[in-house]
Parts: C-alpha cells; sequence; structure tokens
C-alpha cells in the first residue's frame, strides 16, 4: 500500500491548555507519512513556548504571524506552507483518534473531500455520550445546495486532496475557510462522508471557532441583525459568482430574491423559493418539517426597520 503525504494543517492562538494532548495525538496517528505545519495567529499566551519543545522536531514545522491576521488568514498560511498530497485540518483543542488519518486516506477515493463524525467531550475531556451527527445531518453529497445557509463539513473532521486546496484559495474574507472549501469540493468531485467517530471534539466556551453546544440566544439590535443579513447576502454573491459553482441558475435565483428583503417587510418570493427547495437547503440541518417551515418564515422576513 502506498502512503502518499499528508499535510496536517494546524493553526493556533493562545492555546496553550489543550494544545499538547492534541500535538500527541497527532503524532500517535497510526498513518506513516505526515507532516504537521503549525502557524501561530500571534498568541500572547504560553503556546509559542510550548511549541518550542517541538521546534526540532523532524516532523514539525512551526510559523508566527508578526501580528494577528484571523483564522481563516491563518489558516492559509498555514496551507501554503505544505507539501502533502493530501491535507488534514486540525483545531487546537481536539483530540485525534489514532486511525484517523489512514481511515481517511482509505475512504477518500475520486473525491475531493473526505470528512468523518465526531464524538463530543467536555472540557476536561470527559465524555458527553453525544456525536456530531447527533446535532448535524452528515452525508454524502455531489451538489453545493445545502452550503447556502448551512454547513456541517467541520474542517477537524475532514481531509482534502490538493487540487481541491488550489482551486479554492484564497478563502472569500469573512467566512469560514472549512465552509467555503466543502461547498468547493462538492461542485469539484464531491465529499465523501465516512460514518465513524474519528475526532474528540472539545466543547468548551474559549474556543478560537465554532462549537456545537452554543446554542445560547442573544437579542440583536436592528443593526446587529442588518449587519447579519448583508453579510449573508454577500456569501449568496459570492456562490452565484463562484467560477467552479455548478448550480448557477439556484445561486442567482436565491441571491435576487434575497436581495428583497432588504427594502421590504416580508419577501414572500423568497418564502415560495426556499419552500420549494426546502430539501437541498436544509440538507445538512437536524430540522423536522415544522421546524423548517417556521425557518423559512423567519428567513422570508424583510430587513425594512420595523
Amino acid at each position: 500500500m502506498q502512503h502518499p503525504l499528508i499535510s496536517i494543517i494546524l493553526c493556533t492562538f493562545n492555546g496553550e491548555a489543550f494544545l499538547e494532548e492534541q500535538l500527541r495525538s497527532l503524532l500517535a496517528q497510526t498513518y506513516p507519512n505526515i507532516e504537521i505545519i503549525i502557524s501561530d495567529d500571534d498568541s500572547i499566551d504560553g503556546t509559542m513556548n510550548l511549541l518550542q519543545k517541538y521546534k526540532n522536531h523532524p516532523g514539525i514545522s512551526i510559523f508566527k504571524n508578526q501580528q494577528n491576521v484571523g483564522y481563516s488568514k491563518n489558516f492559509e498560511v498555514a496551507a501554503l506552507q505544505s507539501k502533502g498530497a493530501y491535507l488534514a485540518f486540525c483545531d487546537q483543542d481536539d483530540i485525534w483518534l489514532p486511525t484517523k488519518l489512514e481511515k481517511l486516506y482509505t475512504s477518500i477515493g475520486k473525491h475531493s473531500l473526505v470528512y468523518s463524525d465526531s464524538k463530543l467531550i467536555d472540557e476536561r475531556g470527559n465524555d458527553l455520550h453525544k456525536n456530531l451527527s447527533d446535532y448535524k445531518n452528515l452525508q454524502s453529497t455531489y451538489h453545493s445546495k445545502g452550503f447556502g445557509l448551512y454547513n456541517a463539513v467541520y474542517g477537524h473532521t475532514m481531509m482534502v486532496k490538493r487540487e481541491l486546496l488550489e482551486l479554492a484559495l484564497p478563502i472569500p474574507s469573512g467566512y469560514y475557510h472549512d465552509w467555503w472549501i466543502a461547498l468547493q469540493a462538492s461542485n469539484l468531485n464531491g465529499i465523501q462522508f465516512l460514518n465513524e467517530q474519528l475526532t474528540l471534539y472539545r466543547q468548551h466556551s474559549k474556543t478560537a471557532t465554532k462549537t456545537v453546544l452554543n446554542k445560547e440566544k442573544v437579542s440583536r439590535t436592528f443593526s446587529q441583525r442588518y449587519e447579519q443579513y448583508l453579510s449573508g447576502l454577500k456569501w449568496l454573491e459570492i456562490l452565484k459568482n463562484n467560477p467552479l459553482e455548478k448550480e448557477k441558475s439556484f445561486y442567482n435565483n436565491f441571491y435576487n430574491l434575497y436581495l428583497l428583503k432588504k427594502n421590504a417587510h416580508y419577501a414572500w418570493p423568497l418564502f415560495w423559493f426556499l419552500l420549494k427547495h426546502h430539501k437541498n437547503i436544509f440538507m445538512f440541518a437536524k430540522k423536522n418539517t415544522l421546524s423548517q417551515l417556521i425557518e423559512i418564515r423567519k428567513l422570508a422576513r424583510g430587513e425594512k426597520e420595523r
């Protein structure tokens, strides 16, 4: 069996609390040919001191940004240093099970991306007896329609082929790198889901990225809601203009109808569009039919100040 090089991309920022446990799990992988690329985003805690212990390790390369550039840009910095035919993305606070890379590699086949399920743990590493698949509808896909509003293909679960990364960079400013890369994979050679828990996915309040248990409802002002709307509108504009996008007509319509919200109290054409395409739009969301209908009603509300 051949073992092409797999690059593990690890982005750090003020991550000293859990980082060493994660590094030990990376070095314990059963897949025999890996490199670990670490890019620190100008941490101000003890992260860099911890990383210095690994600076002479032959399989680890460490880089440090001179100023904080944000998570997605830091990911780009690290990814551009990699040499592997495959790349696996890594959060600083999780734990990888030993066979993770081996199983992802044997499962990717002709697909552009493979991802797996995760087991949830708390801040102290205790099993929460829940999997990521209990909160997200994880599945294989060859189309992008489910990425307009939602994503369930998280960076810590995925491995991609280098050709995908080269087409996906640069990441659109202000948006999650894993969401963008997964969408691009769906347009290229598709996404394969491996139904196994291969990562212990830590849930805690100080995470640098999102968690699935962060469901606290926050009251937002009109200006905050409007900013979120504009961000969603810009995302749909990016998707409709995406050179790899195979669903051009879908995203052109989606964008134009979403634009109606800007100066309306209620966008009924958007409501009917979302209802027509609800199976695709909500493909990653764990929502029953009633919950989907309620969400569609909310999404079609206009942004004209009420």
